[in-house]
């Protein structure tokens, strides 16, 4: 897979950290059974126990959210701020490291939440292999992870915008990259792996064990991108609230008592 050189030079400058001090950083917000810290579960309530109840026009004028309670009202509404405030954590990333990227952030992020990736990983690589579609091959291609483009070779893949390659990423990192077939004897096991171990050094190999990129460091430095951007925004926080199961965010985040008055809430059937 086409790598620029000088943009791992570019990324060997930042600080190291090891793998475990990359773990601990991305997973400090949950817990091993899966529960917020006390300390980030403050944090949200000191934000978002007063939350507007003020939900977007389209979602105001939608037929559902007539058959909603009160609790679930609630949890769109949280879940919305949510997405805007992590869309706009990604557009802030983008535009400082690539001001002419044309790379939507809503995109990035709905697209992401669909096929439950990390949004970090997907925009650590993404700056890696083109700038966010800036620089080298993809800014012909439009192939933000450069798909389909291979050393000395001419690019196979070309979109026609920096959107449309998301999905195709997407596609290969769940298909073959996350998904490894495991024969034994005569029975057959599917090993789904976590993102984790593709950025462990030369560990970033799809299920037929061929690497993504052959440049030497990949991983590594992939590994240093994460952690950077984790520690510069608050992607990782916002992104785990959303994963969050409506039942789990009531039971953490919910008032003791939800007022709403229903003038904020008249339904007009347009």
């Amino acid at each position: 897979m086409k790598q620029q050189k000088e943009e791992a030079e570019e990324v060997s400058e930042v600080s190291n950290f090891s793998v475990k001090r990359m773990m601990n950083s991305f997973f400090q917000i949950v817990n091993p059974t899966g529960f917020l810290k006390k300390s980030v579960i403050l944090v949200f309530l000191l934000l978002f126990v007063n939350i507007s109840r003020t939900l977007p026009e389209s979602s105001l004028n939608s037929s559902f959210m007539q058959e909603l309670t009160e609790e679930e009202v609630y949890v769109v509404t949280v879940k919305t701020k949510m997405r805007d405030r992590l869309i706009n954590e990604v557009d802030r990333y983008i535009k400082r490291q690539a001001p002419t990227s044309k790379l939507t952030p809503e995109h990035v992020v709905d697209k992401c939440l669909e096929y439950e990736m990390d949004i970090i990983f997907v925009l650590s690589q993404g700056l890696l292999e083109s700038h966010y579609v800036t620089k080298g091959v993809a800014a012909r291609t439009n192939s933000v992870w450069n798909v389909g483009a291979f050393d000395n070779q001419k690019p196979r893949k070309w979109y026609k915008t920096a959107d449309e390659s998301l999905e195709p990423y997407l596609k290969l990192l769940r298909q073959d990259y996350l998904t490894n077939v495991v024969k034994k004897g005569k029975e057959v096991d599917t090993v789904y792996k976590e993102i984790h171990e593709l950025v462990q050094d030369r560990s970033y190999i799809n299920y037929a064990g061929k690497r993504f990129a052959s440049a030497r460091g990949y991983e590594n430095a992939m590994r240093k991108l994460m952690v950077k951007i984790d520690m510069e925004t608050s992607i990782s926080f916002y992104q785990d609230i959303l994963r969050m199961p409506n039942r789990q965010l009531l039971a953490y985040f919910k008032p003791t008592e939800i007022k709403i008055n229903s003038d904020y809430y008249a339904f007009k059937d347009n």
